[in-house]
């Protein structure tokens, strides 16, 4: 994302650019790139065209579009009536005819119909190409659009505002941003002033892409051309700050509308207010919300749920049960992101009933709970150890025809595998897989790691098998898991092939992974291997953490190898790093055997440093 400006800094770089930009159009960052205008004036639909739309296709005499479907048949029957007239309805007839099928969504129907008026040489004008264009568009065909754009030069027919505007929106929405900016440029060149409307969809155009700061710049220079902002023009700019995180310069715009006189909206308050609980500033957004409805804008659903979600993020669950309240008693509906936002935030502290309670509050009000609400209930009762209750929510869905999705199945195998229950695990994996769904790296290393850390060897390694036919291969997360669980089934051969295999593979290791292997190296009483590895990981790129520190003095402590031990301590606090409670307390414990211990505690100094 472009960094917006500030204001200060903003008005500094638009007068020294001013000049050119006054020169060059309203879009000064793209001189070089070429004009796509005007070479494309071959008849729409004729064999010079180089990209033709899809045409409709019928399915029993129907056209396949979305909604509303139409016969096809119907229409060009229709269609052949009006040509055959004499005298022949006017273009003004047909261009009401074509709109009749825009109107209900039709689109590919009216691209089909312009062919055959072309065929019939029925002439077109401004209305009728228009209404083919914003069809192109909304076909996802925004580059025969512009051919249609071309078409209109030829015949010699003007395009006012809304065929710029609609094909300003028709690149914009493919992400054609560029094209739209030089189409912009194109439409003041051929003398054609931008309306709110065209400047508005430019502007959300750069927005979506990430380009706030060039938006700003359109924003400012609009007024200079005799256009001023509306509503919605502030409330895109602002709304695509507080997704930059500048949620300070998106207050000052909207202090500058309310100065103008333009009073913000619903839309408006609820972009802010977001921003605020993204940052974690809470007190922001609820001041905000109030002066919100201090001027009379009432909140909807979206503004409550930015609350809850932001006071549940922020752990203040009771405040957000507050809110939820208030919510219902204004009137205004919670949807299902509301009650998922309570209901994720309770099951995160551990309050389960309470998060159920939501639940049956959003069912007993008409809400249908989705996968996502499930998962989130499944999940808070896997971390609160309640498997039976976390699988009865799985037959529950299923009773009620709505499918688990992947997360589903992972959640509660990674329950499972916590209990030591690796095994229920894996038939709930091939559960998973005989519904169709496909089990992701995270499902994967969710199981292996569940079977290798409770000797379930011959299961993992037939897992990780199956896993390679299917033509994916293991990552490191997944490697480290299973070097791990050979160290803990004493495989230390493996162990080693494995990491060795590594860097034949391709895969880098990580940090984790020589943590792992130094812990495995220190258990077979491999010290030497163990060190030797230690002091090569940084030759390898990878700086020991203070886990490293911990893991490789917990290994020489005990191999009773203290000398060695004591010298890593002074190493680590000398790297500023700490001794972890584990270290701690096996110092402690061996303090009155071991006379280099005992001698290393009693300095007070060194003593101060570990803890």
């Amino acid at each position: 994302m472009m960094v917006f400006m500030r204001k200060s800094a903003f008005r500094a770089s638009a007068s020294q650019l001013q000049q050119r930009q006054m020169e060059m159009g309203i879009f000064p960052f793209l001189p070089d790139f070429p004009c796509f205008l005007f070479f494309n004036h071959h008849h729409f639909l004729t064999s010079t065209s180089t990209k033709k739309p899809s045409l409709p296709q019928k399915n029993d005499g129907f056209v396949s579009n979305n909604s509303n479907n139409v016969c096809i048949d119907d229409a060009l029957a229709s269609f052949y009536r009006m040509v055959r007239i004499n005298p022949r309805p006017s273009v003004v007839e047909f261009g009401k005819f074509l709109g009749s099928f825009a109107k209900k969504k039709q689109y590919s129907t009216v691209v089909s119909l312009c062919n055959q008026m072309d065929l019939f040489g029925v002439t077109h004008n401004v209305y009728s190409l228009n209404i083919l264009i914003n069809c192109l568009c909304r076909l996802n065909h925004v580059d025969s659009s512009v051919s249609v754009l071309g078409k209109m030069f030829k015949l010699g027919i003007q395009p006012n505002g809304i065929t710029f505007t609609t094909l300003l929106n028709g690149l914009c929405m493919e992400g054609k941003i560029k094209e739209a900016v030089e189409l912009f440029n194109e439409m003041v060149r051929q003398g054609h002033e931008p309306n709110v409307i065209s400047y508005n969809t430019i502007i959300n155009g750069l927005c979506k892409t990430g380009n706030t700061s060039m938006a700003v710049h359109v924003f400012k220079r609009m007024e200079q051309h005799g256009c001023k902002p509306d509503v919605v023009t502030y409330s895109t700019i602002i709304d695509s700050l507080c997704k930059d995180r500048l949620v300070n310069d998106a207050m000052e715009f909207l202090s500058e509308m309310v100065e103008r006189g333009i009073p913000p909206n619903v839309f408006t308050y609820n972009s802010i207010v977001h921003g605020f609980c993204n940052l974690g500033q809470l007190n922001e957004a609820t001041r905000l919300f109030k002066e919100m409805v201090g001027r009379d804008v009432m909140p909807d659903t979206v503004t409550f749920t930015i609350l809850v979600d932001g006071l549940c993020k922020e752990g203040m669950v009771s405040e957000a049960r507050l809110v939820f309240e208030t919510m219902t008693e204004k009137g205004v509906e919670p949807d299902i992101y509301t009650y998922s936002a309570l209901m994720d935030r309770y099951c995160l502290q551990g309050q389960m009933n309470e998060a159920k309670k939501v639940f049956e509050i959003m069912v007993r009000k008409g809400c249908a709970p989705n996968a996502h609400s499930y998962n989130i209930l499944i999940n808070g009762y896997c971390k609160s150890r309640r498997m039976e209750e976390a699988k009865s929510l799985l037959a529950e869905m299923h009773h009620k025809a709505l499918n688990p999705d992947t997360v589903t199945y992972s959640t509660l195998m990674q329950g499972l595998c916590r209990l030591g229950r690796p095994k229920e695990a894996l038939n709930l994996f091939k559960e998973m897989c005989s519904y169709g769904l496909l089990p992701d790296m995270t499902t994967y290393s969710i199981l292996l790691d569940g079977l290798c850390k409770h000797g379930y060897l011959d299961e993992a390694l037939k897992l990780l098998k199956s896993m390679q036919e299917k033509k994916l291969e293991p990552d490191i997360v997944l490697c480290n898991i299973l070097i791990e669980g050979m160290f803990i089934a004493g495989k230390l051969d493996v162990a080693k092939e494995l990491f060795s295999k590594l860097f034949a593979d391709g895969i880098r290791p990580d940090i984790w992974t020589y943590n792992i292997m130094i812990k495995g190296l220190l258990k077979e009483g491999l010290s030497d291997e163990a060190y030797d590895l230690f002091r090569k990981m940084e030759d390898d790129g990878f700086l020991p953490d203070s886990c490293s520190y911990n893991v490789i003095i917990q290994g020489f402590l005990q191999n009773q190898d203290s000398s060695t031990a004591i010298r890593l301590i002074d190493e680590m606090v000398g790297k500023r790093f700490s001794a972890n409670l584990s270290t701690f307390q096996m110092l402690l414990d061996l303090e009155s055997q071991d006379e280099i211990i005992s001698r290393f505690m009693r300095g007070s100094s060194q003593g101060r440093k570990i803890k």
